[in-house]
């Protein structure tokens, strides 16, 4: 039997080691705690729950193994991508270069409006602070004229 190298064939070795791993740390730990006089139902389950996840992390290690090697060629792939722009014909990437400069178009005059909205915001914050410091520096004058 040929042990595959892909990272899916890798990372279900690594799931089947660390069931090994739990069984055998799991039940080491068992017998050094266990009174032969007394075992009771806690011991009983954690060996079920020692079995059970010794089963569920072969069974998932599996899966993953099973899932044959990753070629790279997912549904996102630039490859893909830059091969379907190629097939395309030049009606389809004249309305894709149009549709494109339309949205680019649009971008800016949003960019512009928000650059206005910037702007009075700014005016209004800028005022609003000149007044209220204006008003206070008259009530600190008024006040020190009074007395």
């Amino acid at each position: 039997m040929k042990l595959r190298s892909d990272i899916n064939a890798r990372t279900a070795l690594v799931y089947g080691g660390a069931a090994f791993l739990l069984v055998i740390v799991g039940f080491r730990s068992i017998f050094a705690t266990l009174d032969p006089d007394h075992v009771g139902l806690m011991t009983y389950l954690s060996i079920g729950a020692l079995i059970l996840e010794f089963c569920l992390l072969i069974l998932y290690a599996q899966s993953i193994y099973n899932l044959g090697p990753d070629d790279g060629h997912g549904s996102a792939s630039g490859g893909e991508t830059a091969k379907a722009v190629s097939n395309m014909d030049k009606d389809a990437v004249a309305s894709l270069a149009s549709a494109v400069n339309g949205l680019k178009t649009e971008l800016k005059g949003h960019n512009e409006r928000m650059e206005a909205l910037s702007s009075g915001v700014t005016r209004l914050v800028k005022g609003t602070v000149q007044k209220e410091i204006h008003n206070e520096v008259s009530r600190i004058l008024t006040k020190a004229i009074k007395e």
